[in-house]
């Protein structure tokens, strides 16, 4: 009888065994009911994202030019398909004009758990290059993204930054000059050596200037408070109108460059919209709304899964010419009619 009970016993004992074995085998391949239903990160909405993204918008200056970026950035959110309160929400900070604020509200952004952040300017977006290495950064309203650091180049930049750069219009202008004020043979500018937008656009300018037979002169300005005396200086040298570049500085300053130039009888060309507003007899400038709207689409491709670093820069080629009758008859000016009718704003018509 034991001899059997023995031989029962250890067949039972081998059999367990082997289960064991066959259980453990198959466990990596087990997953409890329920593991293929998606989690609720993966669900998306209409929009297509899958969550809320906390978007902050950090600004250099609050000048109009910069106010048209925005409104552009928050249309191309809305144009996406994308809706508000659902898919993002928004966080404006704008830093006055002061440098020393810029760290501090990215600083804030960061801290506030932004997943993304949009910069307007060149000086956001050199801070932010310091500053943010975990989070997408877009960037608008800038001269070249590659001089503020962001990349070697349009397509090999930093993994998490992308965006639009406006370079100047500086061919369209020059050519506007040369058919339309051929007697013009020296122009002069401000810059700002402290901005590295300002010095390239002073370069770019002064480069292109001399292809069609023109000289730069051109005057620095390091703080505010030198620009009224910079453009006085620069009124009593030889130049026969103003070119004014466009740089951070120089624009919140334009109305003292703007009394500078009409004291000593001499038309403003310039870059920037505003400025024709603001005195300048003729702006051929980059379409910052426009400018805004594409990075808003950009940054909408990243918060639909696409990777910031297979984004190249983008350039905004559309320009709006706007002319200005009002400094043209304070200034004794006649205008063709054929520049009139090539403008897509006429001031004090």
């Amino acid at each position: 009888m034991w001899p059997s009970l023995k031989r029962l016993a250890l067949g039972f004992f081998l059999l367990s065994l082997t289960s064991g074995i066959l259980l453990m085998a198959d466990w990596n391949r087990r997953k409890p009911a329920g593991d293929d239903a998606p989690t609720a990160a993966a669900v998306k909405t209409p929009g297509g994202v899958t969550k809320q993204w906390q978007l902050h918008l950090v600004e250099y200056t609050n000048v109009s030019d910069v106010e048209e970026a925005e409104h552009g950035v928050l249309a191309g959110f809305k144009d996406s398909g994308l809706v508000e309160g659902r898919d993002y929400a928004v966080t404006i900070r704008n830093a006055q004009g002061d440098m020393g604020t810029v760290g501090s509200l990215i600083d804030a952004s960061l801290s506030e758990g932004a997943d993304m952040l949009i910069t307007l300017s060149t000086p956001t977006l050199q801070a932010a290059v310091q500053r943010v290495q975990k989070i997408p950064v877009v960037f608008t309203f800038v001269s070249d993204g590659v001089l503020a650091g962001a990349g070697r180049t349009v397509t090999d930049h930093l993994p998490h930054v992308t965006g639009v750069y406006l370079g100047a219009a500086y061919q369209e202008m020059l050519a506007l000059i040369r058919q339309f004020f051929p007697n013009i043979r020296n122009l002069g500018t401000l810059f700002v050596p402290a901005e590295i937008n300002s010095v390239f656009n002073k370069d770019q300018l002064t480069e292109e200037a001399k292809k069609v037979g023109i000289d730069v002169i051109a005057v620095a300005a390091n703080t505010s408070a030198d620009v009224p005396d910079a453009a006085l200086a620069l009124s009593s040298r030889q130049i026969d109108a103003w070119c004014q570049v466009p740089g951070n500085l120089t624009a919140s300053a334009f109305p003292s460059i703007a009394s500078a130039a009409h004291r000593a009888k001499q038309p403003i060309f310039a870059f920037q919209s505003s400025q024709a507003h603001g005195g300048a007899l003729v702006a051929y400038a980059r379409d910052y709304f426009d400018g805004g709207h594409e990075a808003a689409l950009m940054a909408v491709r990243i918060m639909r899964g696409e990777n910031p670093a297979t984004i190249p820069f983008q350039l905004v080629k559309k320009t709006t010419l706007v002319v200005n009758l009002e400094a043209a008859r304070r200034l004794n000016i006649v205008l063709a009619p054929a520049l009139i009718q090539q403008a897509g704003q006429v001031i004090g018509q």
